[in-house]
């Protein structure tokens, strides 16, 4: 009870930031934070970037959870015909799969810049970061380009 209220929680207070809202899972969870430079970040800026990770990861996590337990209670209404199809099921979670799998290889290219070079302070965000826009297919690209 208490876990459900928690994702709820969280569903709603992300709800504010994302456009996009998807019938009974809640919108789409979208990284709401900045990758910092590695080559330029802070151990502690380094260490923001990782909690942040660890909580939208966790929303995706909830969101796939929640669409597999509709798709499920799809089937076996097969004759409504409000619910979804599967494959729209299927690309809503493998688009916030795929968007949650270019964050994390975003991060991982700056823990290693930051490991390589021992990092600095003031970093701004780098270019991969979820600060950028997302393309068609899922990958980051910096805004504007």
């Amino acid at each position: 009870m208490i876990r459900n209220s928690t994702i709820a929680a969280a569903i709603v207070l992300c709800a504010g930031a994302l456009p996009v809202a998807h019938a009974d899972c809640g919108p789409t969870p979208q990284p709401a934070f900045a990758i910092p430079d590695g080559a330029h970040a802070s151990k502690d800026e380094m260490s923001a970037a990782k909690d942040n990770l660890s909580e939208y990861s966790a929303q995706v996590a909830a969101y796939a959870s929640c669409l597999d337990a509709q798709q499920a209670s799809s089937g076996e209404a097969a004759g409504n015909r409000s619910r979804r199809p599967q494959s729209e099921y299927l690309e809503l979670g493998s688009t916030a799969l795929a968007r949650l799998a270019s964050v994390v290889s975003c991060f991982t290219q700056q823990v290693q810049a930051f490991q390589s070079t021992g990092g600095g302070s003031d970093a701004g965000p780098a270019e991969c970061s979820p600060g950028a826009r997302l393309s068609d297919a899922g990958a980051l690209r910096p805004d504007g380009a």
